[in-house]
């Protein structure tokens, strides 16, 4: 069993171990994964060790407050307090921890970071077991060693006995040179490290440590006469290794200037004193590890971890040369944004693992294409520009971009899947199309748009023309969102009408933007473009509560009215969706009775599985599901089975099509007959005239909406509408909510 429940406040079940022995070292592990959390602690527990624990950010900077800890293991990704700010309390504060991250980030940002505020170490997700217990068990051995330095160089002060013992135990390289430059004392560290015995090099001249290429600036060095805060300190040289070693290391000389004060001669009626120097001592510590790790995590900060390529950085550095070299030389290049057709379909067909493979795959096949001089880089996920300086004309490029599309044609094995994709390639050529670095990536990426926006897998060179199109684009997403903020999204109601008596049973909802210079605008014009660009999201969380709240006024005026939201696929297919509607039936006191989710057959072909499940979820809860637009997506018929339907609506385009009360209309009798069979509700959209009315009534179809009846009104007319009537107990009034 669990110590502890992965959503308890962690400190409780921990500093009970606190009187264990106060010699234990104190660990703080902090994770808002709770399994994470778990498992890091069951790791670590019996293993002499005092454990906190923290789930969230606020926690692990109370805990911090309250106590002393030797060392913190740290999640960088907290959901309220990220790690790095955890990192930047501490060192504001002086608390006297070691950091250990474990981050699953895959950026090297969030390395460099933590790097760059003195963290011990950093561990990726998913580590290894025995890794992070050497890497706990370093750290707190390292520390243990900086606490016996500190104690040591007290000690250092009393005992000479002492002071030769912690010389050679030191985990540095301890020397002293006369002035000559000979080692007069040199510690057992540089037989440790370097492979030298002491008696090798007593009275040998330093020279013969120092790596060929480091020898003037060891010349400063190991010749150090000042003293005090002017003495050299911090400077990197390579040693050599004992013959046979093989390798060399890099070493951080901290210096100090040992000097003799003596008594000179005697000048009448004046005493003269003067410093004579005798050598130098110094500490040099290896920073050999710590100079590759640098290196790696240098070369990581310029290229991109799965392809190896450079990445945006490093991309914008080299075009800024060649932008350079180009203007000195008076000549062209060309910088291309490509970006991969139908990635996104492998990734999600195949998984993320067999889409990294595709990544690689097509990176390869792009490098080849290239000229030595040529930089092709990735941006990111399935993105990759490139620049190809001194071209001799824009044929270089054309061909260029030809040759990228003939290779990717060509089917990637990916472990036994034949994958076919393509590109669409913006190209941008300096200075017609631009003449500084973000002029030229942008009108690539425009002409790259341009072409998916005709169709893909192929190439465009930019043209001004294009400008127009992502300014409107860019301005609409602007006012889309601003309209968020500033409440300029309104619901209207189009109430719907029982044929038989003539009463509104119902109404349906319909989104509408006031515009503050366009005036009213229509769903139609702005929800499928907030499709596109991830705005869905925000605004059927806007609508959920909207409605909610329209609900209560009819509520307070004696209508009780059923709610059919009509989500987005995008809304239905986020994992809190369940959790969002029920928390906003909770808030505003709604029942879920009288909700009813409203979908589109096209759902089916984006992820049909989840969907049931999710709709299933809320049936329990006691929402019912209607289907929108009947008879006009996929697979009508096995919608009836897999879903689990209680409404379906004919859409309006049948609607249309009867023009007369006497004719034969096919579908929407099939329709009717279907509804009819399943004992189903049936409701008719679009109905505009007296003929589509008589027709639909006389063949079963009874409840209406139109502007034969009513056009859609705001809330205030819609309570008045409704205020005129009296609606009967027992009849089901149902709200159907259209984006």
């Amino acid at each position: 069993m669990n110590p502890f429940s992965a959503s308890a406040t962690s400190s409780s079940p921990h500093d009970t171990q606190s009187s264990l022995g106060i010699d234990q070292p104190r660990l703080l592990l902090v994770d808002d994964e709770p399994r994470l959390l778990t498992s890091l602690y069951e790791l670590l527990q019996g293993r002499g060790y005092q454990l906190v624990t923290a789930a969230t950010g606020g926690e692990a900077l109370a805990h911090l407050a309250r106590l002393r800890f030797d060392l913190v293991l740290l999640d960088l990704r907290l959901p309220d307090i990220g790690g790095h700010e955890i990192m930047d309390f501490i060192n504001e504060k002086g608390i006297d921890a070691d950091v250990i991250v474990m981050s699953g980030e895959v950026g090297i940002d969030a390395a460099i970071g933590a790097l760059k505020r003195n963290a011990y170490d950093y561990l990726r997700k998913p580590y290894s077991r025995e890794e992070l217990l050497k890497t706990v068990a370093n750290a707190l051995k390292q520390r243990r060693l900086q606490e016996a330095n500190a104690r040591i160089a007290n000690q250092l002060e009393n005992s000479e006995k002492m002071y030769r013992y912690l010389v050679d135990s030191s985990p540095d390289i301890i020397y002293t040179l006369n002035h000559e430059g000979k080692f007069t004392f040199i510690n057992d560290r540089a037989y440790q490290l370097l492979g030298y015995k002491r008696e090798e090099l007593i009275g040998q001249h330093y020279s013969i440590l120092v790596h060929d290429e480091d020898l003037e600036r060891a010349r400063y060095v190991f010749n150090e006469r000042r003293v005090d805060e002017r003495a050299s300190r911090n400077v990197e040289l390579r040693l050599k290794c004992h013959a046979g070693a093989n390798q060399e290391r890099t070493f951080n000389n901290t210096l100090m200037t040992i000097s003799l004060n003596a008594i000179g001669m005697h000048v009448p009626d004046q005493e003269v004193k003067r410093l004579e120097f005798y050598g130098t001592y110094g500490v040099a510590r290896d920073i050999t590890d710590r100079k590759r790790a640098e290196e790696v995590i240098s070369y990581q900060a310029y290229h991109d971890i799965l392809t190896d390529l450079p990445n945006r950085i490093l991309f914008k550095d080299r075009l800024g040369l060649a932008v350079i070299q180009a203007k000195r030389k008076q000549t062209e290049l060309a910088v291309m944004f490509i970006d991969l057709d139908r990635f996104k379909l492998v990734n999600d067909t195949l998984g993320h693992v067999k889409g990294d493979e595709l990544l690689q795959q097509a990176a390869g096949r792009l490098k080849e294409c290239l000229r030595k001089g040529d930089t092709l880089a990735r941006q990111g996920g399935d993105e990759f520009t490139i620049v190809l300086p001194e071209l001799r004309d824009r044929d270089d490029a054309r061909m260029v971009a030809d040759k990228f599309l003939e290779v990717l044609q060509e089917p990637f094995d990916l472990d036994g899947h034949a994958v076919h994709i393509s590109a669409s390639i913006g190209i941008a050529v300096y200075p017609a199309h631009g003449e500084s670095i973000d002029e030229l990536l942008r009108h690539a990426d425009i002409a790259m748009y341009q072409i998916k926006g005709q169709g893909k897998n192929g190439h465009a060179f930019y043209d001004p023309a294009m400008q127009d199109v992502s300014h409107q684009k860019i301005a609409l997403e602007q006012s889309l969102r601003r309209a968020l903020e500033h409440n300029e999204l309104e619901m209207y109601y189009q109430p719907q009408i029982d044929a038989i008596s003539g009463r509104i049973v119902g109404a349906e909802a319909l989104m509408r933007w006031n515009h503050p210079t366009r005036g009213i605008v229509s769903p139609g014009e702005f929800l499928p473009f907030a499709e596109e660009n991830g705005l869905m999201l925000p605004i059927s969380d806007w609508m959920i509560g909207a409605l909610c709240r329209d609900m209560l006024q009819w509520k307070n005026i004696g209508n009780q009215v059923r709610l059919s939201l009509n989500l987005s696929p995008q809304y239905l297919d986020r994992g809190d969706f369940f959790e969002k509607m029920r928390g906003a039936l909770l808030r505003y006191g709604i029942a879920p009775g009288q909700i009813e989710v409203e979908i589109t057959e096209n759902i089916c072909i984006r992820n049909p599985q989840h969907a049931i499940e999710q709709l299933n979820k809320l049936g329990q809860l006691g929402v019912s599901v209607a289907i929108d637009d009947f008879g006009t997506g996929y697979s009508s018929l096995a919608y009836l089975h897999r879903f689990p339907v209680h409404t379906i609506k004919i859409d309006q385009s049948f609607v249309k099509e009867i023009h007369d009360e006497h004719g034969h209309y096919p579908v929407v009798l099939a329709i009717i007959s279907i509804a009819r069979g399943l004992g189903l509700n049936l409701i008719a959209e679009g109905v505009e005239t007296d003929s589509q009315a008589r027709y639909l009534r006389a063949n079963g179809c009874l409840t209406m909406q139109g502007y034969l009846y009513h056009r859609p009104m705001p809330l205030g007319r819609f309570i008045d509408v409704l205020r005129g009537q009296t609606l009967p107990a027992g009849v089901l009034n149902v709200l159907a909510f259209q984006a």
